[in-house]
């Protein structure tokens, strides 16, 4: 039950999606997450919501992505690792 999405290249970033725990838990890293880093995790919220994903360990791996880009790469790291269960 855990999936990868996105690449290490500038404006894309890697979500790794674990869908098991209680509740959302995000970890950004980021060279600007002092800046942007509520924005992104708001953004794979966001994701979580749309999906109705109440449970997951997700991390972003931020190479200068813009939030739907986040957005889109948590989406479909979990409907991934909705796939394997």
């Amino acid at each position: 039950m855990e999936a990868k999405c996105g690449k290490e290249k500038n404006g894309d970033a890697v979500v790794c999606v674990q869908l098991s725990g209680t509740g959302i838990e995000v970890n950004v890293e980021s060279k600007i997450k002092q800046l942007f880093g509520k924005h992104m995790e708001e953004a794979v919220r966001e994701a979580c919501s749309e999906l109705s994903v109440n449970n997951a360990k997700i991390t972003v791996q931020d190479f200068g992505a813009l939030d739907f880009v986040i957005k889109a790469r948590t989406k479909t790291a979990i409907k991934s690792a909705g796939k394997q269960v």
